[in-house]
């Protein structure tokens, strides 16, 4: 999944938009209401390498000022870092007819990545892949999810496999090389999707969904299916964290995502969630979510 730490998504349904959309617009209206980090926290409270400006790599790339809001990435204040995060303070422009020259100046904090090399850089993949084991009966049909404990929600949480690009791969490369590393499964990207944004009101990170298709007629698949839960590629703080896969139906998985909340108190993956409400509109639920 997408991760803190170094090693840790076709497109998205048309329900995943809408959830995401009124995530954005909930988090657009309760963000403004909040003075910015930058003002609770002078910059006196840390140490004198967080209060530079963000390198020109990450600085906007328009050369000419949009005539709607737009963000002046030289006015950027860096609150605080750590070596995976950092914490910023924009300030961006807004047309106002009673201000001098026509817009005012507001502010917003966001987090970015330390990773991440450019505003359109992306960031991360997120992998649907399904598990055909009867071209007959899509009944039959697995979507490969993974379970592991989340430190920012104190819980177990149920997500599609994803992890960081490294700086030397495409998203291509990246969803093979994760998908091994968290479930053992070997397969072949069908598709990669542009870049979304999950959570546009919080940061910039950026993932694309790549789908997989995985061949179980290789004795490699065969053999770590067999094996359930278990996944002997994992290290660091995914095997700390008690990462395991989970293989889910794709027909009622929906109900599947339910059950394991109800049985295990887990948390869902917004964008698995929310595949699973479209899938299950396609199936003809009535009341989906």
């Amino acid at each position: 999944m997408i991760l803190t730490s170094r090693r840790s998504a076709n497109s998205y349904l048309a329900s995943c938009v809408v959830v995401f959309q009124l995530q954005a617009l909930l988090r657009c209206k309760f963000g403004c209401a909040y003075p910015s980090f930058a003002s609770l926290y002078h910059t006196t409270h840390f140490p004198q390498r967080y209060r530079s400006h963000p390198p020109s790599a990450i600085m906007s790339s328009a050369d000419s000022t949009p005539s709607g809001p737009n963000v002046d990435f030289t006015k950027t204040e860096t609150v605080g870092s750590t070596r995976w995060m950092r914490l910023e303070t924009l300030s961006y422009l807004v047309p106002d007819d009673a201000a001098e020259g026509g817009t005012s100046l507001r502010k917003w904090d966001r987090v970015v990545r330390t990773t991440k090399k450019s505003e359109d850089s992306i960031d991360a993949v997120v992998i649907l892949a399904i598990l055909k084991h009867d071209p007959d009966d899509p009944f039959k049909d697995e979507i490969v999810a993974v379970k592991q404990f989340r430190p920012p929600l104190d819980a177990y949480t149920i997500e599609l496999p994803a992890g960081l690009i490294d700086p030397d791969e495409d998203p291509a490369q990246a969803a093979k090389r994760e998908f091994k590393e968290e479930t053992g499964l070997v397969g072949e990207v069908i598709s990669v999707s542009p870049p979304s944004f999950l959570s546009p009101g919080l940061t910039n990170e950026s993932a694309c969904m790549v789908r997989l298709e995985v061949d179980m007629t290789l004795p490699e698949n065969k053999q770590n299916y067999s094996k359930g839960t278990e996944n002997d590629n994992l290290e660091g703080c995914e095997k700390d964290r008690g990462l395991e896969k989970l293989m889910l139906p794709r027909v009622g998985l929906l109900g599947a995502l339910h059950g394991l909340q109800q049985k295990d108190g887990v948390k869902i993956f917004a964008a698995l969630y929310s595949m699973a409400v479209g899938m299950s509109v396609g199936e003809g639920a009535e009341t989906p979510c």
